[in-house]
C-alpha cells in the first residue's frame, strides 16, 4: 500500500538529492515543487493569498532571529560543525516556541542546527521554505502600502493582507510588543535561505544517537541500568513524572492567589468549576498546568520541585549534546513512596522488591524515533515495555479526544504494522473531557508540511484516522527484536505476540477536517491537559501490572 504522492515524493527527493550531492542549496530552488505538493497545512502556497495560518506555524518552529539568518549549516555532531570552521561554542543558542531542537546563531547570517534523523532535514527544509514564500507574499503586497504603520492604521494593514479578524488577533498575541516593528521589516526585504548540510550519513545518526545514550549514562545514578529490566516511555518529561509525584497539590493556595493577582479570569472561571464539581478534568491536573505558569515568574518554585524528584529517587538528564532530547531514569519500586500511593487499587508496597528502572524521553522527531530506540536496544539487555505518548492529527473527532492504535502505515517504509496494544479503554474510565477511540489506524508521514492534502484524504477513505511521525519508526525498531534482519520495506507485519509490552496512546493535538482546527490556527491549550496527564497515568499504572504480575 504506496499512498506517497508523486508530487511530494519528487519534491522530497529534489531536496535531498541537493543537499546529498551538492552538500547546498536555496529555497528559492525547491520554492515551485514546494507549491505543487499541496500540503494539507499550507493550502494556498501556490497562490498569490497571504495562508498566515502557515506562516505562523512556521514562525513558532523557527527561532524569532530567523529573518537575519541567511545560511543555515545542519549536522548530526559538534565535530562537523568544528570540522567546517563553525566555531558554535561560542555563538548565541537561540530557541523556538514549538519546536525541540539545538541551534545556534552566529550573530551575522549563519544559523546552526543539530539534527536527530532525517527527518529533521525534512522539517528544517518544510519550514524553512514555507516561512520564506508567506514572508515574501506579505513583501509584495505591502509594497503597496504607503500609510504609517501606527495603531490608527493598523486595520489597513490587516485589510491589505486579507487576513481575517480571529487570525489577526492571534498574529498580534503571538508578535506582541513587536508588531509594528516586524511588518515594517517584512516591508523592507524579501528573504530566502542557503541550507548547507554538513553530514546527513547514516554512520553519523547512529553516533549521535549512541553518545546520546553514553550522556544519559555518565549522569544518572543507575549505572545499572544496561542490565536491569527497564520499561522505555516516550512522552515528555512532565506529566509521567508529575504523576508521579502529586507535589503540586502542597502549594494549592499560592497558585490560585497567583491567578488572582494577575487576573487570569478563564482560569480562574476553570477552578469556580472544578470547586463546585461542574467541570470534567481533575484539580491536580488543572494545578499542573498552573504550575508551569508560575514558575516562569519563580524559580525558586521550580527548584523545590525538582529537589523532591530528586528525593525520590527521579533523575533528570538534560541533553547538552547530539540528540536535544531530555531524559529521566527512576526506579520503579519508588512509585510506592511518590503519590501515586492513592490513586491505585493496588499492593504497592509489593514494588519494594523490584529491580526495574524506567527510562522517559522527550519524544523525539519522525525517523529519530527509529535511531533512538535502536541505540536503547542495542544497549539494553532487558526491556520490558515500550510505551508511546504523543499528540497526533485526528482526521476525526474533537481536540484532547485519545486514540489507541492498533495498526499503523509508515511512509518511512511504506510497512503496515498490526500489533496488540497493551492499553485498552479500561484504562481511561476516569477520563471525562473527552472521548476514547479504540482501533485506530495509524499513518505516519515524514513531515508535517510534506504530505500533501490529497493524499491524507485517501488514507482517511481507507479508515486511517490519526496522522502522526513515531508510531511506525519507533515500530520499526522493534521489529529487529524478534527478527532475524534489519526492518524490511513495503511489507505487512504481524507483532501480536511480541515479547515486548507494545502501548501506544495519542491525543489530538488539532483536527484539521473535523473542526479545521490546526497547529497553525492555534497551540493545543487546556484542552490537551486531561488527556496527556490520564495518559500517562495508564502507562504508569500498566508498568505496575506488568512488574507485580
Amino acid at each position: 500500500m504506496n499512498n506517497t504522492s508523486s508530487a511530494a515524493s519528487i519534491f522530497i527527493n529534489t531536496y535531498r538529492s541537493f543537499l546529498r550531492d551538492h552538500g547546498v542549496m536555496t529555497t528559492e530552488q525547491i520554492g515551485n515543487l514546494y507549491k505543487n505538493l499541496k500540503s494539507s497545512l499550507h493550502k494556498h502556497a501556490y497562490t498569490e493569498k497571504v495562508d498566515i495560518e502557515a506562516f505562523m506555524y512556521a514562525f513558532l518552529r523557527l527561532p524569532a532571529m530567523i529573518h537575519e539568518a541567511r545560511v543555515i549549516v545542519m549536522a548530526q555532531i559538534e565535530n562537523s560543525f568544528e570540522r567546517e570552521g563553525y566555531k558554535i561554542a561560542f555563538w548565541e543558542e537561540v530557541h523556538a516556541p514549538a519546536r525541540r531542537r539545538k541551534m545556534y546563531f552566529d550573530g551575522e547570517q549563519t544559523l546552526a542546527a543539530y539534527i536527530n534523523s532525517v527527518t529533521d532535514v525534512d522539517d528544517m527544509v518544510g519550514l524553512l521554505t514555507a516561512y520564506s514564500i508567506e514572508w515574501n507574499k506579505i513583501h509584495n503586497k505591502l509594497q503597496t502600502y504607503k500609510e504609517s504603520f501606527d495603531v490608527p492604521h493598523i486595520l489597513l494593514i490587516q485589510k491589505l493582507l486579507g487576513i481575517d479578524d480571529e487570525n489577526w488577533q492571534r498574529l498580534s498575541r503571538i508578535w506582541d510588543a513587536d508588531t509594528v516593528k516586524r511588518l515594517k521589516l517584512i516591508q523592507s526585504k524579501k528573504i530566502e535561505f542557503s541550507v548547507r548540510l554538513l553530514r546527513g550519513h547514516y554512520v553519523d545518526y547512529k553516533k549521535a544517537a549512541q553518545r546520546w545514550f553514553e550522556y544519559i549514562m555518565e549522569n544518572t545514578r543507575y549505572q545499572d541500568l544496561r542490565s536491569k529490566p527497564l520499561f522505555f516511555i516516550s512522552s515528555n518529561t512532565h506529566s509521567i513524572v508529575n504523576n508521579l509525584t502529586g507535589w503540586v497539590a502542597k502549594i494549592e493556595a499560592e497558585l490560585i492567589g497567583y491567578l488572582r493577582e494577575h487576573n487570569m479570569e478563564k482560569f480562574l472561571d476553570y477552578w469556580k468549576k472544578i470547586e463546585k464539581g461542574e467541570h470534567d478534568g481533575s484539580r491536580e491536573n488543572f494545578l499542573w498546568y498552573i504550575l508551569k505558569k508560575y514558575e516562569v515568574d519563580h524559580p525558586e518554585v521550580r527548584q523545590k520541585r525538582e529537589e523532591h524528584e530528586r528525593s525520590l529517587g527521579i533523575d533528570y538528564i538534560e541533553a547538552k549534546h547530539y540528540l536535544d532530547i531530555n531524559a529521566q531514569v527512576f526506579p520503579v519500586k519508588a512509585i510506592q513512596n511518590s503519590g501515586l500511593a492513592g490513586k491505585f487499587e493496588k499492593d504497592l508496597p509489593r514494588l519494594e522488591n523490584s529491580d526495574a528502572l524506567v527510562l522517559n524521553i522527550d519524544y523525539p522527531l519522525g525517523s529519530g524515533a527509529y535511531m533512538v530506540l535502536a541505540t536503547i536496544l542495542h544497549n539494553v539487555n532487558k526491556i520490558q515495555g515500550v510505551y508511546i505518548l504523543g499528540k497526533a492529527s485526528f482526521l476525526h473527532g474533537n481536540l484532547g479526544d485519545i486514540g489507541l492504535p492498533n495498526k499503523v502505515f509508515d511512509t518511512y517504509t511504506n510497512n503496515t504494522y498490526m500489533f496488540e496494544n497493551a492499553f485498552t479503554k479500561e484504562y481511561f474510565k476516569d477520563f471525562k473531557s473527552g472521548s476514547v477511540l479504540i482501533n485506530q489506524k495509524v499513518v505516519s508521514t515524514k513531515g508535517t508540511l510534506s504530505h500533501p492534502e490529497e493524499m491524507i484524504k485517501q488514507f482517511f477513505m481507507k479508515g486511517y484516522a490519526v496522522v502522526e511521525m513515531e508510531d511506525g519508526p519507533y515500530l520499526n525498531a522493534l521489529y529487529e527484536t524478534t527478527h532475524f534482519d534489519r526492518y524490511p520495506e513495503e511489507e505487512t507485519i504481524t507483532m501480536i505476540q511480541n515479547p515486548i509490552d507494545i502501548g501506544i496512546i495519542h491525543y489530538a493535538s488539532d483536527t484539521p477536517y473535523t473542526k479545521a482546527i490546526t497547529l497553525g490556527t492555534r497551540n493545543l491549550g487546556y484542552e490537551g491537559v486531561e488527556a496527556t496527564y490520564v495518559s500517562s497515568l495508564a502507562i504508569l499504572k500498566r508498568i505496575i501490572e506488568k512488574e507485580m504480575g
